[in-house]
């Protein structure tokens, strides 16, 4: 990440996220529907259970997510909205904690949660936020 982009607080948070994510090693598969309802062998982490996302909807690192909050934040300080320190953290920390595993998450549900989170603290509308991702 750049230093002079996101405060420390952001930093903190994002290698916390790092630190503490497993390293999936997947020993057996086990057979679930995917979004399109198709039943498919999926991998299971033999260390935390987490099933594997095997869709084409791969999911971002939590830096995607970051990058865009701070884009939407600079365009509303140039129309005239402060987006205080605060509402940063208070958006970031309402994210749950295996927001940033890209190996058990889809970008659709990244995504909901992320728009759910900026539409609570922030005072923009839904199609305003999702235009910066």
């Amino acid at each position: 990440m750049q230093d002079f982009l996101y405060p420390s607080f952001l930093r903190r948070w994002c290698e916390l996220l790092n630190a503490e994510r497993c390293e999936h090693q997947s020993k057996e598969k086990d057979w679930l529907n995917i979004p399109s309802g198709v039943i498919k062998a999926h991998p299971v982490c033999g260390k935390c259970g987490a099933v594997k996302n095997v869709s084409s909807d791969r999911g971002k690192k939590v830096s995607h997510f970051v990058t865009a909050f701070y884009r939407m934040k600079k365009e509303l300080e140039r129309r005239g909205y402060k987006v205080s320190d605060v509402q940063m953290r208070l958006v970031f920390k309402e994210l749950p904690e295996d927001f940033g595993d890209t190996w058990s998450i889809t970008y659709s549900a990244q995504k909901e949660l992320y728009l759910k989170a900026v539409t609570k603290y922030v005072r923009v509308s839904r199609d305003f936020a999702e235009s910066f991702l």
